[in-house]
């Protein structure tokens, strides 16, 4: 693998990584908190952490655009994370992959901020 795509991979990791984490905040600070799980956090744990937060999304009382803003991030997070998941495999690298995760992730930054912004009106 060559510098270039070992410097995209850490770095298309760290975002993932910082995403999760605003994700996790934020769903603490729901109407009906939602705990993810934290620490070190494999992907066999955040993946499916993730999609059922898509899930509980549906019943939590907050108007339907805030909801829209939940699921859209974590649906953009989960699309970051296929396209990481064949970036590490270097048979499968593209540099249109990267781009293509550095694109979720920023999707998913901008829902989360919104709904933080909400989610601070709130109190």
């Amino acid at each position: 693998m060559s510098d270039f795509e070992e410097l995209a991979n850490r770095k298309v990791s760290a975002h993932l990584s910082a995403t999760y984490s605003a994700m996790v905040a934020v769903c603490l600070a729901l109407p009906l908190p939602v705990t993810l799980p934290t620490g070190t956090v494999s992907n066999l744990e955040g993946v499916p952490a993730v999609r059922r937060l898509m899930e509980l999304t549906l019943d939590q009382p907050m108007p339907e655009t805030m909801k829209a803003h939940v699921f859209a991030a974590a649906a953009f997070w989960l699309g970051a994370m296929d396209c990481y998941g064949l970036l590490i495999r270097e048979e499968e690298w593209q540099v249109s992959r990267a781009h293509s995760a550095a694109a979720n992730l920023l999707m998913a930054d901008g829902h989360l901020e919104d709904l933080a912004a909400w989610l601070a009106d709130q109190e």
